[in-house]
């Protein structure tokens, strides 16, 4: 008798382990700072910050795996209790995600020296007046291509390292302007060793790229339930000043 009751005991316990497993929320992301990305072993930047908020908010276990694009964007489509972040909502992903909601914004402007007052932008013509920094075939770089600027007149430059190059140049005073996400361009402007607030001012906002923001989203066969619970979490955390405090913080 004693043995059976340990062996369902024992039972129960399997059981109930495996439900806690099952539930277990994988959270893939890529290398994209200062949104996501890794530091000395751990996943860190502003959306990291704001869905370990959520998921401890929202009462869920998870775990996060940074990994390149398209594994990330492969794997969180096809596992069950799986997230995926920093992502945007496109058209032709609309149907291959649940989407939980925008996480944090997408702003981009252009942006000069802060000590250059002959800087002036009014519309998006009076760039031809300046020296233009972009990165080739970036999302920017096409926006303008789009709106009839020859690119190649720009000073464009290309690689992994090309941000920081333009960001080089722009204090040199090589390039007049450039555009760019406003995060990623304050956590260039401090990677070298800058403030962004003293060193940089935004001299044009790119309205039109920077609508919408970035998403967390779920796979299709992740229960409906538990993306209700997540998306419950981040809509109460949004409201918070903790969440206004982590997005100051990371310069946006």
């Amino acid at each position: 008798m004693k043995f059976t009751h340990l062996r369902l005991v024992a039972l129960l316990f399997t059981l109930f382990s495996s439900s806690l497993f099952a539930e277990k929320l994988a959270l893939f992301t890529e290398e994209f700072p200062p949104f996501n990305y890794s530091e000395k072993g751990k996943i860190i930047g502003v959306s990291t910050e704001i869905v370990e908020a959520v998921m401890k908010k929202a009462g869920v276990e998870y775990a996060i795996q940074s990994l390149p694009w398209a594994r990330t964007y492969k794997m969180s489509q096809a596992k069950p209790n799986s997230f995926i972040y920093s992502i945007s909502r496109r058209a032709k992903r609309e149907g291959l995600f649940q989407w939980v909601g925008i996480i944090t914004p997408a702003t981009q402007s252009i942006f000069a020296l802060s000590n250059r007052a002959d800087v002036k932008i009014s519309s998006l013509d009076d760039l031809n007046k300046y020296e233009v920094g972009t990165t080739v075939e970036d999302s920017r770089e096409a926006y303008l291509a789009s709106k009839g600027f020859d690119v190649e007149q720009f000073q464009r430059v290309a690689g992994d390292s090309a941000y920081t190059l333009n960001y080089k140049k722009l204090k040199k005073k090589r390039i007049d302007v450039m555009p760019m996400p406003d995060a990623v361009m304050s956590h260039i402007s401090k990677q070298q060793g800058d403030n962004p607030s003293q060193v940089l001012k935004k001299v044009f906002p790119l309205t039109e790229i920077s609508q919408g923001g970035y998403y967390l989203a779920a796979s299709l066969t992740t229960p409906k339930e538990t993306v209700e619970k997540v998306k419950a979490a981040l809509e109460s955390f949004k409201t918070t000043n903790e969440y206004k405090m982590i997005l100051k913080k990371w310069g946006m």
